[in-house]
């Protein structure tokens, strides 16, 4: 048993010994080859490291060019020209001509109305229009109770009478008489002329009827052509309220219709801002519902009125819509353009930050360029005129210098920066 012993404890002095001798022979090589690894990583590191020290940045050249001042003012699109058409007859829709959508020009049939009843009324008026025209024809032929015969002096006077008669007309279409004025004067002159004989005819008329046969004629006739519902403009059906058979009445509203060449648009300028408007000035458009894309127009009226709530005035600009993308309702910002610096350096507002001390306002310009590498360069600057996008810059950075406008939040002077489109 003590011999198994000694055998087992030689066996493990051995094995030791043989482990030692591997760490002391074979370990080093192991370790030089360890060491050139990490050494090769520590390379790559650094080299990574110094390719993303090179920030990504975009940027743009420094130019000349008009800085507009603007006023920013909300409005909604509208036109001119709109109409609610109404039926002015009672009857049975017959026939309609359009739908929802259609362009139609002024003039063209839209709705018939059934026209039976009319042109049978139309008939019976001349009927007793030729009536009372057959009784007039013979009196006017047999009773001649006006002295038709003036002398000179009678017919000048008569000729007196009607120029003053006609310039009290003219007198009250201007405001200097009044209608009770007007009445006299009117009243005068006709009973002079009926007792002169000179409206013998109209006289005879009215005793015979004639006349009342001839409006009621006329009226039957205009009630006739109001069974056909036309349009009043060129436009665009945006509504159609009745259909084939129904029965209209009185004022029973049938159809829409608006005039997408009227187009103006209405906004609300702050009473602050009146001084900078006037007719005529151009306005850039941006509407929601086209928000890439700009449209132009120009301030055509200005109301004289400021709201007393709200202290705002009221603008209308004219736009043209040859294409028909604008629908009344539509909401805009209107950019007016009151004033214009003409040929100054300028960037966009986005380019600017500020640090340092006070605030002060700087951007980055890249200097040393190489490709598309590149060392960014703080500088302060003084600003001038401004708008919503742009900003005049009066000293810092002249034309033709390269700046940065996206990217420069991260950067410090001396950075090295990557240019990317």
């Amino acid at each position: 048993m003590n011999k198994v012993l000694k055998i087992t404890a030689i066996v493990i002095i051995i094995a030791g010994l043989v482990f030692a001798v591997y760490k002391l022979f074979l370990q080093p090589e192991k370790k030089e080859g360890t060491d050139i690894i990490k050494a090769q990583e520590n390379e790559e590191s650094e080299n990574t490291v110094r390719r993303e020290a090179s920030l990504p940045v975009k940027v743009m050249q420094v130019n000349r060019g008009n800085l507009p001042l603007r006023l920013r003012i909300s409005a909604t699109a509208d036109v001119w020209e709109k109409a609610n058409i109404k039926s002015e007859v009672q009857g049975k829709v017959t026939s309609i001509n359009c739908k929802i959508g259609d362009l139609v020009k002024k003039g063209e049939l839209l709705i018939k109305v059934d026209d039976s009843e009319k042109k049978l009324d139309v008939e019976a008026r001349k009927a007793n229009k030729l009536e009372t025209l057959s009784k007039f024809l013979v009196k006017e032929k047999t009773d001649n109770p006006f002295n038709l015969q003036l002398n000179e002096k009678q017919k000048k006077e008569l000729d007196v009478i009607e120029s003053n008669y006609k310039q009290a007309l003219r007198d009250f279409e201007r405001g200097k008489i009044s209608e009770i004025q007007l009445d006299k004067i009117r009243e005068k002159y006709e009973e002079i002329m009926v007792f002169s004989g000179t409206k013998r005819e109209e006289v005879l008329k009215a005793t015979e009827k004639l006349t009342d046969a001839i409006v009621s004629l006329k009226k039957a006739e205009l009630d006739l052509k109001k069974t056909f519902i036309k349009s009043p403009f060129p436009g665009i059906i945006s509504d159609l309220k009745v259909s084939r058979g129904e029965i209209l009445s009185m004022g029973q509203e049938v159809l829409k219709i608006i005039n997408l060449d009227s187009l103006y648009l209405k906004g609300f300028a702050l009473e602050t801002e009146i001084k900078h408007l006037k007719n005529g000035i151009q306005t850039r458009i941006k509407f929601d519902a086209f928000s890439d894309q700009y449209f132009y127009g120009n301030i055509q009226s200005i109301s004289p009125e400021v709201d007393p709530d709200k202290k705002t005035i009221t603008i209308y600009v004219k736009l043209d819509n040859p294409d028909s993308l604008i629908y009344p309702g539509m909401h805009a910002e209107l950019d007016v353009e009151y004033k214009i610096y003409e040929n100054v350096i300028k960037v966009p507002r986005k380019a600017i930050i500020v640090r340092g001390e006070g605030d002060r306002p700087l951007v980055f310009a890249i200097i040393n360029i190489s490709g598309s590498n590149g060392t960014a360069d703080w500088r302060y600057v003084e600003l001038g005129a401004q708008n919503d996008e742009e900003i005049e810059i009066k000293s810092g950075i002249k034309e033709g210098d390269i700046i940065v406008i996206d990217g420069q939040l991260t950067l410090s002077h001396q950075s090295r920066v990557r240019i990317i489109k």
